[in-house]
């Protein structure tokens, strides 16, 4: 799998990221996303109702992904933290982060398989 193809089947935007930096950072950069610790603790502030932390957490993730171009993990990112913005329990947070979660595996997937595929070059 090339860094093009993992960002199409995220529907992420690879030439905007190719603009600002190489293959190989965003191969670096891929491989710190995916050791970032902001997605374990939302989970568990969401599970120990900590609302401050996991908007903090959800907020976090959103400009992570925006300024790596993954728009659609940042969108659900993005409408996770707007559940949150009250920073109490709604019913809009349950389903938000069903949709965040599963942009957020299929994230994990296809970068943990770009980096099997690129010989684990990142740093």
């Amino acid at each position: 799998m090339t860094v093009r193809e993992a960002y199409e089947t995220l529907g992420g935007n690879y030439e905007d990221m190719r603009y600002r930096v190489d293959e190989k950072m965003i191969l670096r950069l891929v491989g710190m996303l995916l050791r970032d610790p902001n997605h374990a603790a939302l989970r568990v502030a969401l599970e120990q109702r900590d609302y401050e932390t996991a908007f903090r957490g959800a907020h976090t993730i959103k400009g992570v992904a925006l300024n790596m171009s993954l728009t659609p993990l940042a969108e659900k990112a993005g409408a996770l933290t707007e559940a949150l913005r009250g920073r109490r329990d709604n019913p809009g947070i349950g389903p938000a982060f069903a949709e965040f979660e599963q942009a957020y595996q299929d994230m994990q997937a296809v970068f943990s398989q770009l980096l099997v595929s690129s010989g684990g070059n990142a740093q």
